[in-house]
């Protein structure tokens, strides 16, 4: 396993493939650091540098683990022609999608929800734009919010032009 070429990860770039035993210089000299990402060519999985034998020449401890799957495969975002870069058991499809992207919508989505009571037309103003800033951040913080927000104010704005059609036609009666 220690044999052969290796890619490794450098400001978040697939780089190589390099010889092992350069690879293995890196880490001597610090270039290389233990949690580092690194994966034999022609394997489908990453792996973290201090997990391949013979790559760190002096025995220590093994470091803290990376924090996550997630910072490794962030790391790996803009890696492109290395190879199929399967993580943990993840297979890695080019990008990552983190539950929470962009700016969050969730005070318009509460004003939407607050509004569709009071004042149901800017109620559903609110939650539209709230919605729309989710589709467009890719931040689902307080969808729930602003989807009741945009049904009430559908109701309740449908139930107002039924009142008024109806108080229309008692008035027209007299």
């Amino acid at each position: 396993m220690s044999a052969g070429s290796w890619f490794y990860v450098e400001r978040g770039q697939a780089v190589g493939p390099v010889p092992f035993y350069l690879l293995s210089q890196m880490a001597a000299e610090g270039r290389l650091g233990a949690n580092d990402l690194v994966c034999a060519e022609g394997a489908s999985a990453w792996q973290v540098a201090y997990s391949v034998p013979g790559l760190f020449q002096t025995p220590t401890a093994a470091p803290a683990p990376v924090a996550s799957p997630v910072d490794a495969l962030d790391q790996l975002a803009a890696a492109q022609g290395a190879p199929g870069l399967n993580y943990g058991g993840y297979q890695y499809a080019g990008h990552y999608s983190h539950p929470h992207r962009g700016a969050s919508q969730q005070g318009m989505a509460i004003a939407g929800f607050v509004c569709s009571f009071l004042i149901p037309l800017l109620g559903l103003i609110f939650s539209c734009v709230a919605l729309s800033g989710m589709k467009r951040s890719h931040n689902d913080e307080g969808k729930g919010l602003a989807t009741a927000g945009l049904v009430i104010s559908i109701v309740l704005m449908s139930l107002w032009c039924v009142w008024v059609g109806v108080v229309a036609v008692a008035v027209r009666r007299f």
